[in-house]
C-alpha cells in the first residue's frame, strides 16, 4: 500500500511542471516574461489587455505550486532508505514543502495585480508585478537546496545496487549548477541574467523541468524494483516463532 501511495505522488512532479507551462505559456502570457525595463504604464497595459487570463492562469498555478509537497514527500520515502541520508531526506522535504509555499507568493501578488487593475495607478500594478517575478525567480534559493540535498544523499550510496542510480545524484548537482544564476535576478535590468534572459530565466527553468521529470522517473523506478524485491516500503518483519521457553526461534 505504501508503495502504491509513493507511485502516485511521485507524479505530482510532472504534473507540476504541466500545469505551470500551461498557466504561464497559455493563460497569463508570462512566458516570455515581460522585461524588467518595461514602464509602469506598459506593465498596466499588460494587465489591462489579459486581466481574466492572468488570474485564470495563477489559480491553475497555484494549484501546481502545492503538489511539491506531496512530490518531495515521494523521493523522501526513497532517501530514507539510504544509510546515513535521512537528515537529507528531510531537508529536500523541508525545502519542497517551502517551495510550495514560496511559489505561491509570487502568484498571489500577479493575482492581485490583475484583480483591481482598473482601479490602481499604473504604479501600483508594476510594483506588484515587479515583486512578484522577483520573488519568483528568487525561490530558486529554496530549489537549490533541496537538489543539493537529493544529490548528495544519492552519492552517500555505497551498495553495488543503489536505491538511486548514481547518475541521478550527479544530475541533481548539474541541475543545482543550472538554477543558481536565477538567484542573482535582482541586481540586473537586462541582458541574459534578467528575469527575461536566458542565464537568469530560461536555463533556469529548463534545468528545473528537466530536474523534476527525470528525478520523478528515477524515483518510480526505484519503487517498482523495491516492490519487485519484496521490500516494499513501510512493509513489517514477519514476526519471529518463539519457543515454550519464551525464546526467539532462531
Amino acid at each position: 500500500m505504501e508503495a502504491r501511495t509513493q507511485r502516485i505522488l511521485i507524479w505530482s512532479g510532472p504534473l507540476m511542471v504541466a500545469l505551470f507551462l500551461l498557466a504561464f505559456l497559455l493563460f497569463a502570457g508570462f512566458i516570455p516574461p515581460s522585461s524588467p525595463n518595461d514602464t509602469a504604464a506598459e506593465t498596466y497595459d499588460l494587465y489591462a489587455a489579459s486581466h481574466t487570463g492572468i488570474k485564470l492562469g495563477m489559480v491553475i498555478a497555484m494549484v501546481g505550486s502545492v503538489l511539491l509537497t506531496p512530490w518531495g514527500v515521494a523521493i523522501s520515502g526513497q532517501v530514507r532508505r539510504i544509510k546515513g541520508a535521512k537528515a537529507l531526506a528531510d531537508t529536500q522535504m523541508l525545502s519542497s514543502a517551502l517551495g510550495a509555499l514560496t511559489f505561491v507568493i509570487p502568484i498571489t501578488l500577479w493575482i492581485g495585480a490583475a484583480y483591481r487593475y482598473d482601479e490602481r495607478g499604473p504604479d501600483v500594478t508594476q510594483t506588484l508585478h515587479d515583486i512578484g517575478w522577483l520573488q519568483f525567480v528568487c525561490v530558486v534559493w529554496v530549489v537549490f537546496i533541496q537538489m543539493i540535498a537529493i544529490g548528495w544523499a544519492i552519492l552517500l550510496d555505497a551498495r553495488d545496487e543503489p536505491v538511486l542510480p548514481r547518475w541521478v545524484g550527479y544530475l541533481n548537482l548539474w541541475a543545482a549548477a543550472g538554477v543558481f544564476p536565477a538567484g542573482f535576478v535582482p541586481f540586473f535590468w537586462d541582458g541574459p541574467f534578467a528575469w527575461n534572459g536566458a542565464i537568469g530565466f530560461f536555463v533556469p527553468l529548463t534545468s528545473f523541468c528537466g530536474w523534476m521529470l527525470v528525478t520523478s522517473w528515477a524515483v518510480f523506478a526505484a519503487v517498482n524494483k523495491q516492490v519487485t524485491d519484496g521490500t516494499e516500503p513501510g512493509e513489517l518483519a514477519p514476526p519471529q516463532a518463539s519457543c515454550s521457553c519464551g525464546c526467539a526461534a532462531s
